[in-house]
């Protein structure tokens, strides 16, 4: 299989940047983990537009070295920038833009919503010399991450396992590796995880429906591939904080812990929202799966302002995830988030839990070692409404409370 296409688009006035750039992903191009090209590579005598408007059609990943003289080439903007982004809208082409000069791209509409590479918020050039080459490594490797850890194989794509301090599980609630009747809803978390535009899941049902064993179960699924290009791996639960009365819900403990994962230098600078956008960013750096279980704590129950999150940070974080997002955040809530109420159908799809079926309940208490005929089992389904928690309790209890003892002579 040929390597990955990193197209690199930039404005000849700063063709010297650009060869630093080229120097650190010819290091990985010798690895055969990706191809880079730029117009340097058009012989003479070829048809230069058809070359490079070739190159950007193969290309997996798009490089933008966003500078002055980027944002005012006529080619660039009227022809490059146009089919890219048709790419990214269609295909799911990844682009990277990397701001190397101070100018006005904060204030160009289509760039503002991609996420762009800064040192602190700040240009390339901002920069002493020696820094200049630990940033290009630095883009260089997300640039890896993005396209060099799926492999092909007989079978189809494998992916390269993650190291164990990507990948933080341990803030959940454990299920029972069981499930029945949820193949639709795996089916579509499969296909969030696929789709570009998909930037954000949310999973709404009562309690006990099963939203956690659901997102579990997938979670397996996810580790037992790899984690399908994954490069980070996040969950937390957000149920420990309960809703006891007269207790304030807050996200702050997971904030402090996600920077400080992610490798935010000082994870308690700043404002609450501050440290949300902070957050947003980090995340946004990687190919990132975020799962946040149990967020009605943090919510505003039924009423005038039922769903809204009350903590800044976690609302700054999520509304920037709904925006742009190269991975994929999954909310598991009672109520749905209204604070992204508007994206709906577009970067957030929103998977509405209903109970089990009479089938799939069946196959549930038959699991849990309840006996008795298949219709037997499904009117005890029905008197339960199909309800997983209430028949996982019903199925406890019904099952033999003694077992014969076998003692060998």
């Amino acid at each position: 299989m040929s390597a990955p296409v990193v197209f690199i688009s930039y404005s000849h006035l700063d063709k010297d940047c650009k060869d630093r750039l080229v120097i650190h992903l010819k290091a990985l191009e010798k690895g055969v983990i990706l191809k880079e090209w730029d117009d340097q590579q058009i012989g003479t005598g070829e048809n230069w537009e058809k070359e490079i408007m070739d190159s950007m059609n193969v290309a997996s990943v798009a490089v933008l070295m966003v500078s002055p003289g980027f944002l005012t080439s006529d080619f660039i903007i009227n022809k490059e920038v146009p089919r890219l982004l048709e790419r990214e809208q269609n295909e799911g082409l990844r682009i990277f833009p990397i701001i190397i000069k101070s100018c006005m791209w904060k204030e160009i509409d289509w760039l503002k919503g991609i996420q762009a590479f800064t040192v602190k918020s700040e240009p390339l050039s901002k920069c002493n010399e020696n820094e200049v080459d630990d940033h290009l490594v630095e883009f260089a490797s997300e640039i890896k991450h993005a396209i060099g850890i799926m492999a092909q194989s007989d079978k189809g794509k494998t992916y390269i396992p993650l190291s164990p301090e990507k990948i933080s599980l341990a803030r959940m609630p454990s299920t029972s590796p069981d499930l029945f009747g949820r193949e639709n809803q795996l089916d579509m978390l499969d296909k969030a995880w696929d789709d570009p535009k998909t930037n954000i899941v949310t999973l709404v049902a009562f309690g006990g429906v099963g939203k956690t064993a659901l997102t579990n179960k997938w979670l397996i699924k996810m580790r037992e591939d790899n984690y399908r290009g994954a490069e980070r791996v996040l969950r937390w639960s957000f149920y420990s904080q309960g809703a006891a009365e007269g207790k304030q819900a807050s996200a702050d403990q997971f904030i402090a812990f996600a920077l400080e994962w992610f490798g935010d230098p000082d994870p308690n600078k700043g404002s609450p929202w501050d440290k949300g956008e902070r957050l947003a960013e980090l995340v946004r750096k990687h190919r990132t799966l975020l799962i946040l279980d149990g967020l009605e704590p943090l919510q505003y129950p039924p009423g005038e302002m039922e769903g809204r999150l009350r903590d800044p940070g976690l609302q700054c974080l999520i509304g920037e995830l709904a925006s742009h997002n190269p991975g994929l955040c999954v909310i598991n809530t009672r109520l749905k988030v209204d604070d992204i109420k508007g994206d709906v159908g577009d970067s957030v799809k929103e998977i509405e839990l209903e109970n089990l079926s009479q089938e799939a309940g069946a196959q549930l208490l038959d699991k849990l070692g309840v006996e008795g005929t298949p219709d037997e089992l499904k009117e005890a389904v029905e008197d339960m409404d199909g309800h997983a928690l209430a028949l996982i309790l019903l199925g406890t209890y019904l099952k033999p409370r003694f077992r014969p003892i076998i003692t060998h002579i």
